[in-house]
């Protein structure tokens, strides 16, 4: 008696196991690989959706190559008007054969106007939804998020998903691209002391961006302005500083690479230093950070001090006018010559971040360790303070390298 209790029992447990009436097949799925937001045009926003299309990824398609707008190839977009980011991926349902799904997710794109009228609400649905992956991208692109989802059409891949995941992670290569993945973006939000980064991106502009071909700083360009030709039609450069919620300010290549040195993201980056004995040539270094950026915070009579001292190493790359830098006597001038490049840079940078009112370098960061409580640490309410605060920088930049080259030797 007490077995047959007992089959009878686990039996009834049995059919309280949940079974797979819920399971859907990958190939019944709608994978979402990225998400745009605009001002609505007649509701209150415009959700696009980019769309995988895997058949045409793997072969199957014939062979076509990845295209937008109407799909094709590897890809379709789909724009909904909706009240709410929600409620458009619901109508996207009603359109789609399939189901459509959030968990392969790769950009989180606003519109420039979106983005400065405010994200916050956005951002909720992003942290609380559990389709959404914390390893996703915020950015912010000139222009509609519609023509440039539907319009970024990958060149050397067929699996759009790739092609978003390589182009975002340009930050591994260039100082110009921010490193802010929607977790530390989310934290650094909720946190004083502190303002978050997302990647600015635009289309290609066909037009000349700038007129007259004088001399212009390599990181001096934001997305939407690289003069170039051909190419993706997409492009990132710089970044978009939020506040609030809300975009304040963008910061161009450089200001971005001041940020990756104190974030610790920095790779490493070629550096154009002026040749001192010839103006009109560079010496060209590769530069990366040689230790973690020190920086000290103190406070003096109410208001932040910032020592910082940043050490940097790295290779002679060119010596455009052939004088011969690269003996053990000569190197510092080289090193000099960095040295002032690097200066002007962060200097630069400092100056973007207190005339903003936005501690985008994390100097908050070092400043609440000062503080006992974290009540304490609020009331002394870092973001006023910090516009007021004065900075000592110090540079080093040391040649381990000189090339291949053994000896420099003219022309003939």
């Amino acid at each position: 008696m007490k077995k047959v209790i007992s089959l009878l029992l686990i039996g009834f447990l049995l059919l309280l196991v949940p079974g797979c009436y819920d399971y859907n097949d990958p190939d019944e799925i709608a994978w979402v690989l990225a998400v745009g937001l605009d001002k609505g045009k007649q509701n209150k926003l415009t959700v696009t959706a980019v769309v995988a299309v895997p058949k045409n990824i793997a072969g199957g398609g014939g062979g076509q190559p990845a295209s937008g707008g109407g799909g094709g190839g590897g890809f379709f977009t789909v724009s909904m008007e909706s009240p709410t980011f929600l409620s458009a991926l619901e109508l996207l349902d009603s359109v789609v054969d399939r189901r459509a799904d959030l968990s392969h997710i790769k950009w989180f794109v606003f519109s420039r106007a979106l983005a400065e009228e405010g994200i916050a609400k956005y951002i909720d649905v992003m942290a609380r939804f559990h389709q959404f992956r914390r390893t996703s991208h915020i950015i912010v692109c000139e222009g509609r998020t519609e023509d440039f989802l539907s319009k970024g059409v990958p060149k050397l891949e067929d699996n759009v998903g790739k092609y978003y995941e390589l182009l975002q992670r340009g930050w591994r290569y260039t100082e110009f691209i921010p490193f802010d993945t929607f977790e530390s973006f989310y934290l650094k939000s909720k946190m004083p002391g502190v303002a978050p980064l997302g990647i600015l991106a635009s289309l290609n502009r066909k037009e000349p961006v700038y007129t007259g071909n004088s001399q212009k700083e390599k990181g001096n360009y934001q997305a939407g302005k690289i003069p170039r030709k051909g190419g993706g039609e997409l492009e990132f450069m710089g970044a978009a500083i939020f506040k609030g919620g809300k975009m304040i300010a963008t910061l161009n290549g450089n200001q971005v690479g001041v940020q990756k040195i104190f974030d610790g993201t920095m790779k490493r980056t070629f550096i154009n230093a002026p040749d001192p004995k010839h103006p009109n040539d560079f010496i060209i270094v590769e530069a990366k950070p040689r230790q973690n950026p020190q920086v000290d915070v103190q406070i003096i009579d109410g208001y932040p001090h910032i020592a910082v001292d940043i050490k940097m190493e790295g290779e002679v790359v060119s010596i455009q006018s052939g004088e011969n830098y690269t003996t053990p006597d000569r190197l510092y001038i080289i090193e000099n010559a960095v040295e002032k490049i690097l200066y002007k840079e962060i200097s630069d940078t400092l100056a973007k971040s207190r005339e903003i009112e936005a501690d985008f370098l994390g100097f908050g960061l070092h400043a609440k360790k000062l503080f006992l409580t974290w009540p304490e640490w609020v009331a002394y309410n870092w973001d006023e303070k910090y516009p007021e605060a004065t900075f000592d920088i110090k540079v080093d930049y040391k040649v381990r390298r000189t090339g291949l080259l053994h000896e420099m030797a003219p022309l003939q």
